[in-house]
């Protein structure tokens, strides 16, 4: 078989799941508190402990307006959410204390309210020293998606209610993912939005002291914001900080 043959099969296969999807009929993994019913329907999970603890979270949002005070919340409480686990014996529903990320997942994702989605990512490649770099996992505005279905199947919020909260959770955000460094926001810092910590890989804040603002500290963050801990200020910072200083002093 020539490979204009086998690009040909390729195409027809892909735009064969994407006319699937575009009538709701794709199945994929759905996050937890979703389940597909053996009619190929969108359901909520039958679990009502799953279904309480899930409500709730949109409930304390809608109440606190933060993602970060809902997180405080849920772990100040000690209230554990459920999160999908796949081990050798199938799909389980572990019960966890949230961290930040657990929060955002449901908040954002519009499955919850009721939505069936498709092409919400794309992969990129832009020319890098002469090559093509291939790099995935980009998400697209909503106006690009592939497939939006409103009112697919049950929800645990409204899709107005989901627009509401993407409004809360944009005004509330001053350094989303992909956006470039904010060293530029009056700070004098040679390393703002370049140093991540040694530990949990999480982009290192930077507060100034001494007389008139001029001297930098870099710390974590990670374990406050994930995890609604005490700010950080691992070993690997100092060191690292130390070598980049007495190679800027040599030069």
């Amino acid at each position: 078989m020539s490979e204009f043959e086998l690009s040909l099969l390729k195409q027809r296969s892909i735009e064969a799941l994407r006319q699937k999807a575009r009538r709701g009929e794709l199945k994929y993994k759905l996050p937890v508190g979703l389940c597909w019913t053996r009619h190929d329907k969108i359901e909520l999970e039958p679990d009502r402990r799953v279904q309480e603890a899930i409500h709730l979270v949109f409930k304390k949002f809608i109440e606190l307006r933060s993602a970060r005070q809902v997180l405080l919340w849920f772990r100040e409480e000690n209230i554990t959410l459920p999160k999908n686990y796949q081990d050798d014996f199938g799909e389980k529903i572990l019960w966890r204390l949230p961290i930040y990320k657990n929060i955002l997942n449901f908040l954002q994702n519009p499955l919850y309210a009721g939505a069936y989605v498709f092409g919400k990512i794309e992969a990129r490649i832009k020319i890098v020293e002469g090559r093509a770099r291939k790099t995935d996992g980009h998400k697209k505005p909503k106006d690009q998606w592939l497939v939006l279905i409103k009112e697919h199947h049950p929800g645990y919020i409204s899709w107005e209610r989901f627009e509401e909260n993407q409004k809360i959770l944009l005004e509330s955000t001053h350094m989303r993912n992909g956006e470039n460094p904010k060293s530029g926001r009056g700070g004098k810092a040679l390393l703002s939005g370049i140093l991540r910590c040694g530990h949990c890989s999480c982009m290192l804040h930077v507060v100034y002291s001494g007389k008139g603002g001029h001297v930098c500290r870099y710390y974590c963050r990670g374990a406050n914001i994930n995890h609604g801990r005490p700010d950080a200020f691992p070993l690997e910072v100092f060191v690292l900080i130390w070598q980049l200083a007495l190679k800027f002093r040599k030069l």
